[in-house]
């Protein structure tokens, strides 16, 4: 579970702060004002984080890329219907 702690505590204990993220590896949320301001994180932590976030955005893109291209063969009626998919299928296995 994430820390949440006042701005104030890491004016106050700075290296406590940044031991405990590097050792936890989790985020600790600095509130000023009763609201979130910042968060410290472990910059191994955040470095993987982030590249799993662009990973997973890559592999989306693809995805939706890959189905922008059906619906383009679709729409220009470049497609084989189940029919004559499984009648091909059918002749190979004869």
């Amino acid at each position: 579970m994430p820390a949440v702690l006042p701005v104030t505590e890491m004016q106050r204990n700075s290296a406590a702060l940044v031991d405990k993220a590097i050792a936890t590896k989790e985020p600790i949320y600095l509130t000023r004002h009763g609201r979130s301001a910042v968060v410290l994180l472990d910059a191994d932590e955040f470095d993987r984080r982030m590249k799993f976030q662009d990973d997973f955005f890559k592999h989306e893109m693809k995805t939706y890329n890959g189905i922008k291209h059906g619906h383009g063969e679709i729409t220009r009626g470049e497609y084989t219907t189940l029919e004559e998919t499984l009648s091909v299928i059918d002749q190979r296995l004869m």
